[in-house]
Formats: C-alpha cells, structure tokens, sequence
C-alpha cells in the first residue's frame, strides 16, 4: 500500500482531514421549504448565528467505518471530547465494559495514537507530519467539521470581514458558500431553509471528501446540533465511508483529558499506524 493511502486510512479514522480533492458532487437532498430571501452578508450571519458555542463539548458516540468498496464494515463504540482551539481526543471503548482501548489526541502541535491493547503509541508534530508527508492539516477545520461550523482555512474563527473572501449562490432551496485556500483546495459549505450547514466538501485534483449533517437535536444547552454525521472520501478507484451517530451532546461540562503516554509502550513509526488501526 502506498504511503499516502495510508496516511488516508489513519487520518480518516482519526476523523482527521487533512487535504481533500477531487470531482465536485452535489449531495445534499431537496428541502421542502424555500429559503427567505437575504442577501449575503445577512445570510452567513445567519448561519453563524445556528453554530452551537462551546468552549468544551462531550458526547458518546456509535461510529461505523467502511474502510473501501470492498471492504466490510466495522462498527464501535467511543467517547469524542473537545476543548476549543486546544484538543480533540477520540476514546475508543469496548462495547458494555466501557474499557478504553485506544485513544487520539490531536492538537494544533501534535497528534498522538495509544493502542492500549497491545501497549504501542504513535506521536509526532503536525509540523513534521506536513514535511515528510505530500499531505497539509489544520487542525481548526476538523474542530469546525466536527461541530457543525463554517470555517476558512488556516483561521481559528470565522470573523465578519472575512465574509467577503466567500462566494455566494442560492437557488430556490439551497445555499452555497465557496473559497478556497492557497494549496488550491475547495472549499464548499451548503445551507438550507433553517441556515444550518447540511454539507461541506473538500475537493482538489482527484480526492473529495463529503462530510453531511442530519438528524439535528438539542444539545445541552439547547442549542440544535447534528445527531448523525457522515463523512465520505472519495479517492482514486474507491471511497471510504465513516458515520458517526452521536447521544447526549454536553456542552460545557468540566473534564480533564489525560494526553500522557504510558511507561514502557513501544513507539511505532508511520508506516506501521495503518496495521495500529486496523487492530483497534
């Protein structure tokens, strides 16, 4: 398998996006109600305002992986925390008992693998992952993709005079908000009636990812949130599907993420992290 597909693999899994391309699709379903009429800086107020504020959030999660077309799917269970702009750390957990078995952290800085099971970690900088790899991240646009957030690209926040960086068309149903970054990804993000972000897509060359927001709850402070989200990645000759189906969405609820690697785990080089995740 070649270096970048599993880089792919790892950072799918990790629910990291780090460079995305590809054909552009159109996936959103037809919405019933038509929008009211805006123009465009009232319009990405208006989603701006439906984003959830958090300064932490928390949720279990049931999540499923199809890792290629031919491939069968898994299905597990896991803990997602977030402390904004700081971390976001993926608890894997055995069904029932509750017992971690692996954990991702990532931070702007770094990311870091534990595999519990078999007392190994992967931990490198985000710095070096982009110098020794074809691949770029940032780490403020998965904190977005994973809440529901419109974002720009190597920005923590998106801020009213950057309103004018986003291309603007809607039709009698939807939305579309678009720019794009200096490595010449697209970025798309698509908005119904209720001015909340039902997809973004990341597409440049010949990968695309298609991540989808459905099924909107309450948080817990009763700000709307997608209860189920699905992410594809489309790549040469096959995709790659994650879904992600959320409980309880606490907001704001104190927590301590322990990002420490244990005494005495064997560390494990980059090539070896597909074969990691796969025994998870």
């Amino acid at each position: 398998m070649k270096l970048n597909k599993k880089i792919g693999y790892l950072f799918l899994l990790a629910g990291i996006v780090i460079f995305f391309s590809g054909c552009k699709t159109s996936r959103h379903t037809t919405s019933a109600t038509a929008l009211s009429v805006m123009e465009k800086e009232e319009r990405i107020e208006s989603i701006q305002y439906q984003s959830i504020p958090f300064n932490t959030l928390s949720s279990s999660l049931r999540f499923s992986i199809k890792p290629g077309l031919k491939k069968n799917t898994t299905t597990a269970n896991a803990l997602l925390r977030i402390v904004k702009d700081k971390i976001i750390q993926l608890s894997l957990r055995i069904p029932f008992l509750g017992t971690e078995v692996a954990r991702i952290s990532i931070t702007p800085e770094q990311i870091i693998i534990i595999d519990r099971s078999n007392k190994r970690y992967f931990s490198e900088s985000i710095q070096t992952l982009k110098q020794t790899t074809s691949f770029d991240f940032d780490f403020y646009n998965l904190q977005a993709l994973f809440t529901n957030q419109l974002f720009i690209a190597g920005k923590s926040s998106v801020a009213p005079e950057d309103y004018k960086s986003f291309n603007w068309s809607e039709d009698k149903f939807f939305v579309r908000l678009n720019n794009k970054d200096n490595q010449g990804i697209n970025y798309d993000f698509v908005s119904d009636f209720t001015n909340r972000i039902i997809q973004t897509e990341m597409n440049k060359k010949n990968i695309d990812m298609n991540w989808t927001y459905k099924d909107f709850g309450l948080a817990s402070n009763n700000h709307s949130f997608p209860m189920k989200m699905t992410m594809e990645l489309t790549v040469p000759n096959d995709l790659i599907t994650l879904n992600l189906t959320f409980n309880n969405v606490d907001i704001d609820t104190d927590f301590e993420l322990d990002t420490t690697i244990p005494n005495r785990y064997q560390r494990i080089e980059l090539e070896q992290v597909t074969k990691l995740i796969q025994s998870f």
